[in-house]
């Protein structure tokens, strides 16, 4: 449903109809954060694509709305009748909040009374929750006369309430969080979902553990536990309690004393009794949090496991300073790093539980190219946990790489190529330099002095002439400096940064027409890969268990990256020649939350460090530049955007 502020924005909209708004601007407007509006506008885009409306982002402009005037009309409608307006998504996360609180009353026909849509929309929503709720092993059961319900075990049903109820049941307004590392629509969320005593007893726990033990946990991470903790309160309380092991017998987390203590709290706070499973699920949410100093419970619960952590995250440095060609391992703040996060992280995979990165969606949007190199580490996930890292995880792990990058790589030096006179290039010069930092100007020149280039020594060219182009080291940026400029820019820093010489013998044939699709049909993500591992099949480059294996995958944690683009890839024991496979989309499909309109489909060994390291220092260049994508998506047919693929990836 659209909240009130959702309700707002959208007023806001139309009086600035075919008007940019900043995100700024509406955060003035509503008086809360801009990342708050982007919670909100992720609402209203919903809400406007379920109902046909257009709302455009438009990077370093801002939101443009172009409702017609039935449109308008039509939300006019809607908020004077006071109905409760709702996207699909929305309808569905309220939903699966019902059937994941226990409910058992509700038929399809009160759902319908209660959301103002037909029993033919609540059956076409709950058909596509079914398939939500098929990745925890959770069914759904719709019986004649008693209603839709759920059965499943108690853990995957507490991991699917955190995973899918987004949105607020209640109306509580929260003025102020009691914490600083949640926000305040987080402790909103919560309180009106799971009750505020189970809220704030679930919080009292929290500052109990770190009191007694000196440490203070991570931002994310005491968000993780206030989510899941709150959820448990909530579930027990209404009788429903696990009741069979969680954590395997041949497996110690080695918590056990400090979870006594804990429970012992707990029980006492809220009144309630755990047994011996609820401690499992505690022990798992203290295993799976990583703490922000190195002091009592940190030695108690982590001693054990500190070489382990230390050789795991060893392996993962090597392999990274081999694919990006830089020496990763002798940095100290990243091997720290690396060895407090990847014990917990791993536990969180292994057990499936989401500690949320607030940055995801900018980590995909400018770091593409980090990112992307990142997701080859699932390859060690799989190997120490035997599960796959969600996108959260492996965002953690590129803002760390990233860090690291931007702390030690040498300045990248440029020249400013400027369509009007010095003064104006000058302030996007300081511009530039000021939001990257590994950015140097060395030359500010005009067009008339273009000719002159060579004379400077020079890492990438940054110009506002459009149609200039100078060897390989153009970026061609707008006076403004949007965020598609910046991401462009960080690219090419990005691809000089990581440039080592490579062997590429063979990589001209991983792209070739009979492997490159055009779909100008609405199909879904599912039909879209069938067709795609079926050819690759066919052409002999991977076996008849590698769409499973994909389609595994892509259940678990969906592989778009950013950009429009999506990366769906199996396991090497599934490849038997290596293949790139392109599909281009005429109508953009949703992966997994992203909007996407490029697939490549990888059939790639990256057991093989040779063939890794070469391939992804080309294909994270072209993930993460705005430009090289739009390229593709300009080309007309499977010839022209092989050829544009190949220049690109520089593999003519």
């Amino acid at each position: 449903m659209l909240s009130e502020r959702g309700l707002q924005i959208v007023d806001k909209l139309i009086e600035n109809n075919r008007t940019p708004i900043t995100s700024k601007t509406l955060a003035i407007y509503l008086g809360v954060s801009e990342r708050s509006v982007k919670t909100y506008i992720k609402e209203v885009s919903d809400f406007c694509n379920e109902h046909s409306m257009i709302l455009e982002r438009k990077p370093g402009i801002g939101f443009v709305a172009d409702f017609t005037d039935q449109q308008i009309k039509q939300v006019a409608d809607l908020k004077r009748d006071k109905k409760i307006v709702m996207s699909k998504e929305q309808r569905m996360s309220y939903i699966m909040y019902i059937l994941l609180s226990g409910w058992d009353t509700y038929t399809l026909s009160l759902f319908s009374e209660e959301l103002n849509v037909s029993k033919k929309v609540i059956s076409d929503d709950i058909n596509s929750i079914f398939k939500e709720f098929s990745k925890y092993n959770i069914r759904i059961n719709r019986v004649a006369g008693h209603g839709v319900f759920i059965t499943g075990d108690e853990f995957s049903i507490r991991r699917a309430m955190k995973s899918y109820c987004k949105y607020s049941i209640g109306n509580k307004v929260i003025r102020e969080a009691s914490d600083n590392r949640i926000s305040v629509e987080d402790q909103e969320l919560w309180i009106n979902n799971f009750g505020q005593d189970n809220f704030e007893k679930s919080v009292e726990v929290i500052h109990y553990i770190e009191e007694t033990y000196g440490i203070a946990y991570t931002d994310y991470s005491f968000k993780m536990l206030a989510d899941y903790l709150c959820i448990q309160l909530f579930r027990v309380r209404m009788g429903n309690v696990i009741t069979e092991d969680i954590i395997p017998e041949d497996e110690n987390i080695k918590y056990s004393d400090i979870v006594d203590k804990v429970v012992e709290k707990f029980s006492s706070l809220s009144k309630c009794k755990l047994n011996e499973y609820e401690k499992q699920y505690i022990e798992i949410l203290l295993a799976s949090a990583s703490v922000q100093s190195n002091t009592d419970l940190y030695k108690a619960i982590s001693s054990d496991k500190e070489e382990k952590a230390k050789k795991i995250s060893g392996e993962m440095l090597e392999y990274l300073s081999e694919i990006l060609n830089i020496d990763l391992t002798s940095n100290e703040l990243l091997k720290i790093s690396m060895e407090n996060f990847v014990p917990s992280s791993l536990i969180r995979t292994r057990y499936g539980i989401e500690a949320t990165n607030p940055f995801l969606g900018d980590i995909r949007e400018m770091y593409s190219g980090i990112f992307a190199t990142c997701f080859t580490l699932t390859r060690f996930y799989e190997k120490y946990c035997g599960a796959i890292p969600t996108d959260h995880e492996i965002s953690f792990l590129a803002l760390f790489v990233g860090g690291a990058l931007h702390r030690n790589v040498k300045t990248i030096r440029a020249v400013i190529l400027g369509t009007s006179g010095i003064a104006a290039s000058t302030i996007v010069a300081r511009k530039i330099e000021s939001r990257i930092e590994e950015i140097k100007i060395v030359a500010i020149l005009s067009s008339e002095l273009m000719d002159t280039i060579d004379q400077y020594d020079c890492d990438i060219v940054l110009s506002m002439i459009s149609s200039f182009e100078y060897e390989d080291k153009v970026v061609h940026i707008s006076p403004i400096i949007s965020a598609e400029d910046e991401k462009n820019i960080k690219s090419k820093c990005f691809e000089i940064i990581s440039h080592p010489e490579l062997q590429k013998q063979g990589f001209y044939s991983l792209i070739d027409i009979d492997n490159i699709l055009f779909v100008n049909e609405k199909l879904d993500k599912e039909k879209i890969l069938r067709e795609a591992c079926k050819r690759l099949y066919n052409g002999g480059y991977v076996n008849k268990d590698f769409f499973d294996d994909v389609m595994k995958r892509e259940k678990i944690e969906p592989t778009a990256i950013g950009n429009g683009v999506a990366i769906p890839h199996g396991t090497p024991d599934n490849v038997i020649k290596p293949k790139v496979f392109v599909v281009r989309l005429s109508h953009p499909i949703n992966w997994g939350g992203k909007m996407v309109d490029t697939i490549f489909i990888l059939a790639i060994n990256f057991d093989n460090i040779g063939s890794t390291k070469a391939f992804f220092h080309d294909f994270a260049r072209l993930l993460g530049s705005g430009d090289k994508i739009a390229r593709i998506r300009k080309s007309s047919d499977i010839r022209e955007m092989e050829k544009i693929l190949k220049e690109e990836l520089s593999w003519e």
